[in-house]
């Protein structure tokens, strides 16, 4: 009901500001607006489809992956263009009693914004209600647009393809999260694993997201920030695919091909446009993977098991790290530093860019890590009032229709007894069997572990049913309970 009645609420309240506030632009303007629709349909892509589809790798999660990713892109797109032009007007000075334009352009800057908030999101996959959804995607647009109007509006920080103001904004907002948002229930739990067929459709994600890149980067067509993307996402595929079987005894991680071979087009989001080098581009697209594997590898799970930040889609890896080594580079473009003819001049602030973007970058950093706690600590309020049962974190049966086969499209072998491993040594018994006898068998991959898969060849399904969890009847007799007892004590 509060879910209903928020949404309610706010889509009323953008009706009347709309309303009152809005038209469409007119005239060359509105040529110029309507030719940006190319990009604004390649990001639509971007957001509505490949976010959504990458975050499908939680083998029971897929509904909620998709469909609460397109609810975020829906409900973010309009509020942040109100907020757009409240922000503008802030800016220039203007009365609010005028109305504004709004065309291709200003829904292209609301796509942008919804890319910010779908990354935080991925930090606390599978960890909040829909309610908390709500409030995450009413809050964070605002202080997305409070950065924008500091960093870009007040200082002039050059970002054309958002690694600063997307990717990094997005990526440490999230983080903040976590730290309201990780506990002893969300760690190691038996559904924070991915299967086979779940793993293929977040690949789909992956390569629409790859195919699409360079428009996300390029702004107005420019033939330099197209190219410079496009050759640094195939440096990280190259670095990807290298590090992954070094780091995985010999064999290909499929949480590395899904997420690090995009960490070059995060990687150029700040300085696709500006002096490099093609060469310099694919150098800093295989650095950007390199980072983004180690990261997954090593960091993921120290910020899990030390720091209390569960990062389940790793988004840190692959959007925050690879943001600001974009920007750093970014820093070194504008000052000219490497480049035998630097173009200086063109900048906002000449020379003197570099100091302009070295502080978005820091001011960036404290917005979102600010906010993101806020908005953690609002979230961890609501889920102190109304929890999300622990059978039901990672799952899609507390808020959705389930079809038929749900509990059993994912077979899983002998889970009467299975633990699951969640990085640091703590392992976590079958949610329906919590009293039952170790398993020898090796750990669960999750997302926020070591990533170590099970060794030698699974064990085929058994044929007694007691082996299969029916989470839809959590509540077995104690007769039938006993009667498994005893069989197991036979045995």
């Amino acid at each position: 009901a509060v879910f209903g009645i928020l949404l309610l609420l706010w889509e009323t309240f953008i009706l009347v500001i709309l309303s009152v506030w809005a038209t469409y632009p007119e005239g060359e303007g509105a040529l110029e607006d309507a030719a940006l629709w190319y990009q604004a349909r390649d990001v639509s892509v971007m957001i509505f489809f490949g976010f959504g589809f990458l975050m499908t790798f939680l083998r029971r999660y897929g509904f909620s992956a998709i469909c609460y990713s397109f609810i975020i892109a829906a409900i973010v797109c309009q509020w942040s263009i109100v907020l757009e032009l409240f922000f503008e007007e802030l800016h220039y000075g203007a009365s609010f009693d005028n109305r504004r334009e709004i065309g291709v352009e200003k829904v292209l800057n609301g796509l942008f914004c919804s890319g910010a908030v779908l990354i935080s999101y991925g930090a606390v996959l599978g960890k909040i209600n829909p309610t908390q959804i709500v409030v995450m995607a009413f809050l964070e647009p605002f202080f997305f647009w409070l950065n924008f109007y500091v960093s870009f509006l007040t200082l002039e920080a050059l970002d054309i393809g958002g690694g600063i103001f997307i990717h990094e904004f997005g990526a440490y907002f999230g983080m903040a999260m976590t730290l309201f948002a990780t506990s002893k229930r969300t760690k190691g739990h038996p559904d924070n694993v991915s299967s086979y067929s779940s793993d293929i459709f977040s690949l789909a994600g992956t390569i629409f997201l790859f195919v699409m890149w360079p428009s996300f980067n390029a702004g107005t067509p420019q033939v330099r920030a197209l190219v410079n993307t496009f050759v640094s996402l195939c440096g990280a595929v190259i670095s990807t695919a290298i590090l992954s079987r070094w780091l995985s005894g010999g064999k290909f991680e499929i949480v590395h091909l899904q997420n690090s071979t995009l960490a070059g087009g995060v990687m150029m989001g700040t300085a696709a446009d500006l002096n490099i080098s093609v060469p310099a581009a694919i150098a800093s697209g295989m650095v950007a993977g390199a980072v983004s594997v180690l990261g997954f590898r090593f960091l993921t799970p120290f910020l899990s098991n030390r720091l209390g930040m569960q990062d389940i889609c790793g988004v840190h890896n692959l959007h925050g790290m690879p943001g600001v080594l974009g920007a750093i580079i970014s820093v070194f473009a504008t000052t000219g530093l490497g480049q035998s003819e630097p173009e200086l001049s063109e900048f906002p602030h000449g020379s003197r860019q570099g100091g302009y973007q070295t502080a978005a970058i820091f001011i960036t950093f404290g917005i979102a890590a600010g906010s993101g706690l806020l908005t953690g600590f609002l979230i961890w309020l609501i889920d102190f009032w109304s929890p999300v049962p622990s059978d039901d974190l990672y799952n899609d049966r507390g808020y959705w229709q389930l079809p038929s086969d749900y509990e059993w499209v994912v077979e899983r072998d002998d889970d009467s007894d299975a633990e699951y491993d969640d990085g640091n040594g703590e392992e976590m018994a079958d949610m329906e069997g919590g009293g039952a006898e170790k398993s020898k068998k090796p750990p669960r991959k999750t997302r926020s572990n070591t990533f170590l898969r099970p060794q030698g060849v699974r064990k085929k399904p058994s044929n007694n049913n007691n082996n299969k969890i029916n989470h839809g009847n959590n509540n077995k007799s104690k007769a039938g309970e006993e009667s498994s007892s005893s069989s197991d004590d036979s045995a």
